[in-house]
């Protein structure tokens, strides 16, 4: 069922705005609504001042802030964890926090990040070198010696001749050049030459715009086998490195983390106040407001609002007109064994306020028509294990609300077991097990269980169309009337049929069936304009096929049973005992996975489209109240 709410104008000055914010999202039972969507009320659209938005800026600058220092030191919380309330000055320890804390993080990150980078390229560096190490001339050695790498495509060679001889002419005949390839596409020229040259040399090789073999600065100066020892040592000095800036980091997560997720859990909460803003209206020196109320808090909020602004709040019910019950926010309020069933009916739609909640009726039959298709005590006995050991897992959500709702069917599929006489099919059997009611898999029985079944549907439909008929009138839709009551009538006509076809009725009633099939018939197409009289008894044959639909209930159930039974046979038929036993119980898990699954399935569409269709009213919204996180 709905829980009831009441429409509401809050009318207050200026300078009380905050105030009674503060009041509201402490209160967190006031779903706010556009003013847009409240032509009962008339306001303009609050202006934000300059002040307001400035703080607005501050505060998401601040967050963002908080989030990368967070996503820094790896102290992202999980929703799971708790956490702790703010202190009521949290804005400037914030500030304080974040200058003290921001410098430090930078500078570290910012040198973890120039080691990773300086680790992953000083081995291409080290490659090259090892290339050159064979054409290394005694004279890069010598002391008063300078040496240069020069890179050159391949498909530029003739520029390496045209640098050695300018080189030779420069240093007179006192450099040494030597050339080697690097990789199929890259060679190498190195170039040893007297110190006092080096200006010229640099200048030659700057002026024709030739790729330098340029080392790191970290790696110092010198001959290449020089060099490539600097890189060695370099290289395992960086993991070094960077092992200390991370215990570093992690020794500001452990003296942080927990404050900066209160920070900002306090932030976004502020952030999400202020975004609020919006929906409220003004006036010259007023503010407006306008939403929901639960009935039962109104009085609390009331209050709240009094004592936060010294009782210079007005509060004004609105008068639930049809438009504003159109609009009204959704609360469900079920019993505890009910309350699992509410995803699946939001998994539909949310209904209507004021409409019916179809919950406690989904949490009566469903589980009812599970346990009537599995109906084993066997697989009812392994689906309650099963769903019972998954529900430790999973602390809230529509996954814990399934396996609960599973839970329940498991039970009822234990209790129709024993109705059966059911334990892993006809396993049972061989233990002394019989029916207490009676043997769907006998021959004789069958006919029975289908009958049973297509009863089980005229009753579920036939409720779901007295239902629709009741909601039809109070929302006294013409349409709904007709289509509903001209529906319940031509089945009821139908009913009657089947009685004095059945000899349950005596042949009296035959006519005063036809004449409400006829009736029924006459209603249903007057719902529907002109096109009911064509569409008028296709409607009616659908209503048949949906409650011929629930046949499914007995066929799927019997395709179980066949199931196990063929996996009991399959065991006693091969020679092998071992393997006999291990193919059974494949099928058999086979089956009880199937067992699990298609029941369920099953059952939700019987209630979807079979059950709802006849009265559910979908397209409610969701109640969102503005309330604290924190």
């Amino acid at each position: 069922m709905n829980l009831e709410m009441i429409p509401v104008e809050i009318v207050g000055l200026k300078t009380d705005l905050q105030a009674v914010l503060h009041a509201l999202r402490q209160a967190g039972c006031m779903h706010i609504e556009e003013l847009n969507d409240m032509p009962e009320v008339s306001a303009r659209p609050l202006t934000l001042d300059r002040e307001t938005l400035r703080q607005q800026e501050e505060l998401s600058f601040l967050g963002a802030r908080i989030g990368g220092l967070l996503d820094a030191l790896g102290g992202t919380q999980s929703k799971a964890e708790a956490v702790p309330s703010p202190t009521g000055n949290y804005l400037v320890e914030a500030h304080q926090g974040v200058e003290e804390l921001m410098p430090k993080v930078k500078s570290l990150t910012s040198q973890h990040e120039q080691f990773e980078a300086e680790l992953a390229s000083l081995p291409r560096y080290e490659a090259t070198l090892r290339k050159l190490l064979p054409i290394i001339p005694g004279s890069v050695r010598e002391i008063g010696n300078r040496s240069v790498g020069v890179l050159v495509s391949r498909e530029h060679m003739d520029i390496l001749d045209m640098i050695g001889k300018r080189v030779f002419d420069l240093t007179q005949g006192r450099a040494e050049v030597i050339a080697s390839d690097v990789d199929a596409s890259t060679r190498v020229m190195l170039i040893v030459f007297p110190e006092k040259f080096t200006d010229q040399i640099e200048a030659l090789l700057g002026k024709e715009d030739i790729s330098r073999l340029r080392l790191p600065s970290e790696l110092g100066e010198g001959s290449p086998d020089v060099v490539l020892a600097a890189l060695h040592r370099r290289m395992s000095l960086i993991p070094e490195q960077i092992k200390g800036i991370k215990s570093e980091l992690a020794a500001l997560s452990t003296q942080w983390c927990e404050k900066l997720s209160v920070w900002r859990t306090a932030l976004q909460d502020e952030i999400e106040a202020s975004r609020i803003l919006p929906r409220f209206g003004e006036t010259e020196l007023t503010f407006v407001l306008a939403g929901w109320i639960p009935a039962k808090h109104v009085a609390e909020v009331e209050s709240a609002l009094g004592k936060n602004t010294n009782n210079s709040i007005f509060i004004q019910k609105l008068k639930m007109t049809p438009e504003l019950k159109k609009r009204a926010p959704v609360i469900l309020q079920n019993p505890r064994a009910a309350k699992p069933f509410e995803s699946l009916v939001k998994l539909l739609a949310l209904p209507r306020y004021g409409h019916i909640d179809p919950t406690r009726l989904m949490a009566f039959f469903m589980p009812i028509f599970f346990g009537m298709i599995l109906g084993d005590v066997g697989y009812g006995i392994l689906t309650l294990a099963i769903s019972a050991g998954l529900l430790t897992r999973f602390k809230e959500g529509v996954i814990r609300d399934i396996l609960i709702i599973l839970t329940m069917g498991a039970g009822w599929a234990i209790t129709f077991g024993f109705l059966f006489g059911e334990m892993f099919g006809t396993l049972g059997e061989h233990f002394g097990m019989r029916p207490l009611w009676f043997d769907r898999t006998s021959p004789q029985n069958v006919f029975g269980l289908l009958v049973m079944s297509v009863a089980i549907g005229a009753v579920h439909v036939t409720l779901g169309l007295v239902l629709g008929l009741w909601e039809a009138m109070r929302d006294r839709s013409r349409n709904h009337l007709l289509e509903r009551a001209g529906m319940l009538i031509g089945l009821v006509g139908l009913f009657f049929i089947v009685g004095v076809l059945t000899d349950f009725l005596p042949q009296e009633f035959m006519s005063a069936a036809i004449a409400g099939i006829i009736i029924g018939i006459v209603l249903l197409s007057a719902s529907l304009g002109w096109l009911g009289i064509v569409m008028g008894p296709i409607e009616f044959i659908t209503l048949i096929g949906n409650v011929l639909s629930y046949l499914r209930i007995a066929a799927i159930g019997l395709a179980s049973v066949y199931l196990a039974k063929v996996a009991n046979e399959v065991a006693g038929i091969i020679g092998n005992m071992v393997v006999g036993v291990i193919v059974a119980v494949l099928i058999h898990a086979l089956n009880l996975v199937l067992g699990m699954f298609s029941p369920t399935i099953h059952s939700l569409r019987l209630h979807y489209v079979e059950f709802f269709r006849k009265f559910y009213e979908g397209g409610g919204r969701a109640y969102a109240p503005f309330k604290s996180r924190v």
